[in-house]
């Protein structure tokens, strides 16, 4: 039953992956801005600053990166749906030279 011959299991298990990876993209991304911004700081001596500048590096690459992972999901569909189209075309034309 979770094994269709369709394929519906395989992209449920792909969306749900791409999805978790967004938020894996933003989570990573924070805590590496943030991880620069304190060892800067701290190095530097402009305790508030960096952080701050590399906490909205960080969220604003985490987004980047969910914007395209988003992108290639909505990819990864559109080709999907074009692909059974074709092979509806394909059974459709087959049955049409069937009949003649």
């Amino acid at each position: 039953m979770f094994f269709s011959k369709d394929g519906r299991w395989k992209n449920v298990v792909q969306v749900g992956g791409t999805a978790s990876t967004m938020g894996l993209h933003i989570v990573s991304a924070i805590i590496v801005g943030l991880t620069f911004g304190y060892f800067l700081d701290d190095y530097f001596g402009t305790k508030p600053y960096l952080i701050m500048i590399f906490f909205v590096l960080g969220v604003l690459a985490g987004f980047k990166a969910v914007f395209e992972d988003f992108r290639k999901l909505q990819r990864r569909q559109e080709e999907q749906q074009h692909g059974s189209l074709k092979q509806e075309g394909k059974k459709s034309a087959g049955d049409d030279q069937s009949e003649a």
